[in-house]
């Protein structure tokens, strides 16, 4: 049985801490970038955390040299439990990353493939090496999309790593078309669905309640 995780792209500080306490009950994580962080700053995190106690993992697709993205995981990681980093800038990249988590027993999940359309032409056709490199390196988890199942099953087979998952609802994925490749270390991303919703809670209950299933 995976698990649900929100991703809160919203812009108004007001509006997400609203969408997190109407949704807290029914999802298990909550992601959130850089349109909620640069228009509320990194601050927002902890008072989401408070609302909900939930883990609250940044998606920066963190993608720069190693001194750089160590920075960047330093001042993230002081407040969120995980941070998403891109693996095809090169395995110090990702490891720069990991040196700082680990001695602050946060999370590190590495970009494999994204969901969108347009992931099909760069990062499809090295997503597989870096499946190979996020199990190397032993990340915590990796990004694989729902919207192509068929990737999303031999990535996870590659890895051997739990997968976080995007691309259900708005963009077209299904959870019947990935149920059962996922297990219960896995998560299953819904955002715009949820939150863009009349009614976010239901929402979001409903999809728990498929998951469940």
């Amino acid at each position: 049985m995976p698990k649900l995780m929100l991703a809160l792209d919203v812009l108004d500080k007001n509006e997400a801490l609203k969408i997190v306490e109407e949704v807290k009950n029914y999802v298990d994580a909550i992601k959130v970038g850089y349109p909620l962080v640069l228009s509320s700053g990194l601050e927002i995190i902890e008072e989401i955390k408070k609302l909900c106690n939930k883990e609250v993992i940044c998606d920066f697709k963190v993608a720069d040299i190693p001194a750089t993205n160590e920075k960047i995981a330093k001042i993230t990681l002081k407040y969120a439990d995980g941070i998403i980093v891109h693996g095809f800038v090169g395995e110090d990249s990702v490891k720069a990353v990991q040196d700082v988590a680990k001695k602050l027993n946060k999370k590190v999940i590495m970009v494999t493939e994204m969901s969108h359309p347009g992931a099909v032409q760069f990062l499809q056709p090295i997503a597989d090496k870096l499946a190979e490199i996020a199990k190397k390196l032993k990340v915590d988890a990796i990004v694989a999309p729902s919207t192509r199942p068929e990737r999303l099953r031999k990535i996870k087979e590659i890895a051997k790593l739990p997968v976080i998952t995007p691309g259900v609802g708005a963009q077209g994925g299904k959870v019947e078309d990935i149920i059962n490749i996922l297990d219960e270390n896995d998560y299953v991303i819904v955002g715009r669905a949820i939150y863009q919703s009349e009614n976010p809670k239901e929402v979001a209950k409903k999809y728990k309640e498929i998951l469940n299933k």
